[in-house]
């Protein structure tokens, strides 16, 4: 298990790579969604290290890898920001969506670390705190991008699902693995993490950087800057 966690940090590494060269020629409001997109894979990266060195908790019989948790603080934030960026939407939204993605973080963290009816009664407000933040995914974050038009819409509609794809999978390996009830814990739920944080945190900061519509919008405030 050790092995795949040095070459999870590895991958990230050269994710965050990849990430910031895509992003170098971006400008202006690009750029900031740019940064967040490199900081993404860097951040996992140092904790998939930081795991790899052995850094984790042990909970009664369980060995909890705190790191991947500690990252979710850090990512899911990240990710709401990033879409906020491409809706341009307005602080108060952006703030709440931040907020509400740290909060499930940190109830999933604690329905970790705990047993018997804490657990579940932490269990219960991370699903309540994810289900709100989809409200705000899908409602005023929404609603934000439609209004700057088609093309911001349209990459949008496309980071968002791909996000909440991915994010759909985390609570099904939770629940399967010794974090949660283990109901099929076993070595196999190593590399199928490492699958979904790769496909999450290389995948998508990936297809937005490289996007035609970031890409597009970079030149253009570039342009419009010189002339």
């Amino acid at each position: 298990m050790t092995s795949l966690l040095w070459a999870g940090a590895a991958a990230f590494g050269v994710g965050a790579v990849l990430v910031a060269a895509l992003a170098r020629g971006l400008d202006d409001h690009a750029r900031a969604i740019g940064v967040i997109c490199t900081f993404v894979p860097l951040s996992i990266g140092t904790w998939y290290l930081l795991m790899a060195t052995g850094f984790a908790l042990r909970v009664g019989d369980r060995l909890v890898y705190w790191g991947r948790f500690a990252d979710g603080l850090t990512a899911i934030p990240l990710f709401v920001l990033l879409l906020a960026l491409l809706a341009d939407a307005d602080r108060t939204t952006t703030a709440t969506g931040m907020a509400v993605g740290g909060y499930t973080m940190l109830a999933t963290l604690l329905a970790t670390v705990t047993t018997g009816t804490a657990k579940l009664a932490w269990l219960a407000v991370a699903v309540g705190a994810f289900c709100a933040l989809l409200w705000v995914l899908f409602g005023p974050l929404g609603r934000a991008a439609t209004s700057s038009g088609p093309t911001v819409a349209a990459l949008f509609a496309r980071t968002r699902l791909l996000v909440v794809a991915l994010f759909s999978l985390y609570p099904v390996l939770w629940l399967l693995g010794e974090p949660g009830f283990a109901l099929a814990a076993g070595e196999w739920l190593v590399p199928a993490r490492l699958v979904v944080d790769a496909a999450l945190k290389i995948g998508v900061p990936l297809s937005v950087v490289g996007s035609d519509a970031l890409q597009s919008s970079s030149a253009s405030d570039a342009s419009r800057a010189s002339s």
